[in-house]
């Protein structure tokens, strides 16, 4: 058996790495796309670090990486000549960082690149991604999901060029996050390495990853929620995540992710909150197609079986506080057809069960 694995080309990990940053730049003016939350700990620790070169801060980038916004950033960074991108953030900042560039060379939009499906497998310029979240793994993935807000269709633009030059997970920079974004990137980060583990395409490689990456969310994830709040905690969320990424960028997804971008599109449900809804009913449909491995990654978990994991993984959904069901979103049966149309991504294609049309409203009708 081959195994063959893709990563960034240089990964960092621990504590203050952060800090290398400025040294893995090459010459030239620099572009940052960050997140609200991340700007207050950018401007004091980053920018002094770069006085003397050319820096432009793209500031308070949304969530889910709306095209026009990322249209925004690619055309200030086209601006200042940008020879090094930065995303500096969540998974949207990171996204839309990569985009920029990918893109910054060429004559593309990303509404055009988006809209058209276009393959993006060369770059000309820097890229360094350095997640304020553990959740996406943005960092550590070929592709960046977006939001095309005029239609609500959300997908991803894949291409090697969208793997980082440099991906610094610094656990340091969780600390501090609100608690529901914690929780939401938390449970997108546990169901990435769930569905990577069960995935039709896992390997032993991707499974040695997704496992651990598992391990660690679910951990981290039960002891915050249940009052611990140490260096320990945000260290194992970072590395669970990572490792979790890094899995799936081979094995893919499954329909927790599929069924979910296109009701995050419409709906603007926040990704993890989508996932976090979705699981649960998600592993009950796939238990009969992947119960060897699901009752391997319960037994790592302490479980005795696939069962209890499910039951526990409702359970900890409630001590987060995170939704049940799409209510508060309105998601309605005349919604159905356009998360059926939108959902038929990679992410399923890597389910271990297969779902029809109906299968999927179905599942659907539990959740609203």
């Amino acid at each position: 058996m081959i195994f063959e694995m893709q990563s960034p080309a240089k990964v960092l990990f621990g504590r203050k790495v952060r800090f290398q940053l400025p040294g893995l730049l090459p010459e030239g003016n620099v572009f940052i796309i960050c997140g609200k939350h991340a700007l207050g700990r950018l401007e004091k620790e980053l920018l002094p670090e770069l006085a003397g070169r050319k820096v432009e801060l793209f500031s308070g980038f949304p969530a889910e990486a709306p095209l026009d916004k990322t249209d925004e950033a690619l055309k200030a960074a086209r601006s200042v000549n940008a020879r090094s991108i930065i995303g500096y953030g969540g998974g949207s900042c990171i996204d839309g960082a990569k985009t920029v560039a990918v893109l910054l060379d060429t004559e593309l939009t990303a509404a055009a690149a988006f809209r058209e499906s276009i393959s993006l497998d060369e770059r000309s310029c820097f890229f360094a991604a350095l997640p304020t979240t553990a959740g996406t793994a943005a960092e550590m993935t070929p592709n960046a999901v977006l939001c095309d807000g005029e239609t609500g269709i959300k997908k991803s633009l894949r291409g090697a060029a969208m793997f980082a030059d440099a991906a610094l997970v610094d656990p340091e920079l969780l600390e501090g996050s609100p608690l529901e974004v914690l929780y939401g990137s938390g449970f997108d980060a546990l169901t990435q390495g769930i569905e990577s583990t069960i995935s039709a395409k896992a390997d032993a490689m991707t499974m040695m990853l997704s496992v651990e990456g598992t391990f660690l969310t679910w951990n981290a994830l039960q002891r915050h929620a249940s009052g611990e709040n140490t260096p320990e905690i945000f260290d194992m969320l970072a590395r669970g995540c990572m490792l979790s990424g890094a899995a799936f960028v081979r094995s893919g997804l499954g329909a927790a992710h599929g069924v979910g971008h296109p009701i995050s599109g419409l709906k603007g449900v926040p990704h993890g909150v989508c996932c976090a809804i979705l699981l649960p009913e998600v592993l009950k449909w796939n238990l009969p197609a992947a119960k060897e491995k699901m009752d391997q990654l319960a037994l790592r978990l302490g479980f005795a079986a696939a069962e209890k994991f499910i039951e526990e993984l409702i359970a900890l959904r409630r001590k987060c506080a995170l939704p049940e069901n799409f209510k508060q979103w309105q998601l309605a049966r005349e919604d159905f057809p356009f998360v059926v149309k939108n959902c038929r991504s990679g992410s399923m294609k890597s389910n271990p069960r297969t779902l029809s049309d109906e299968d999927v409203s179905q599942l659907l009708e539990k959740l609203i």
